[in-house]
This record gives C-alpha cells, structure tokens and sequence, in this order.
C-alpha cells in the first residue's frame, strides 16, 4: 500500500492515462490491418478477374477489349490548347488570320 502513489506517475505501466495509450494505438494497429487485409483480397479478386478475362479472350468468348495506348504512344498532345499554355505560364502567341496576312503584304 506504501508505493500505491506509483499508478500516478506518467512513466508507470499501470498508470490509466498509459492504458488508454496502449488500448487506442492496439485499436489503431488492427484497424490499419484490417485496411491491409481488404485491399490485398481486392488485389487478388482483380487480378483473378483479369486473367479470367484474358482466359475468355484467347478462347474467344468475349471481344478484346479496346486499349487507348497509341494516343500516350504517339507524339501528338490530345486536348492541348492555348488556355491550357496560358494556364501553366506560357506566354500567348497571337494567331494570325487571313486579313492579317493581307495587312502585312498590302503594308509592303
């Protein structure tokens, strides 16, 4: 009963504030597990769904599937405008019509 003072002191185990500590980050560990454990089973069922795509594909049960690869393949930029240049800090260049180019020969 002497050293009962001793639940009191921060660096003691039995201390509540130290249980409570333990108990949270114990709840915050399984939690992150369980988080862990989902998103390897959904790994899994993904990678089960497509080879069992690729298995239906090369039987012939099912159409390819479409892939988009050639337009990241090839060098052109797709939805590349001006405003998206003005956007990231590129100055504008103003486009010449037809009238201008006329302006321009008539002014020689």
């Amino acid at each position: 009963m002497a050293l009962k003072f001793l639940n009191k002191k921060g660096w003691h185990t039995g201390s509540l504030r130290n249980i409570e500590n333990v108990w949270k980050a114990e709840q915050k560990h399984d939690a992150e597990q369980k988080k862990l454990e989902e998103l390897r089973k959904q790994i899994q069922d993904e990678r089960e769904q497509s080879e069992f795509r690729q298995l239906q594909e090369q039987a012939g049960l099912v159409p390819k599937q479409e892939r988009l690869e050639f337009l990241y393949d090839s060098g052109l930029a797709v939805g590349k405008s001006s405003s998206d240049s003005f956007a990231l800090g590129k100055p504008l260049e103003p486009q010449k019509t037809e009238a201008d180019n006329e302006l321009n020969k008539a002014s020689f």
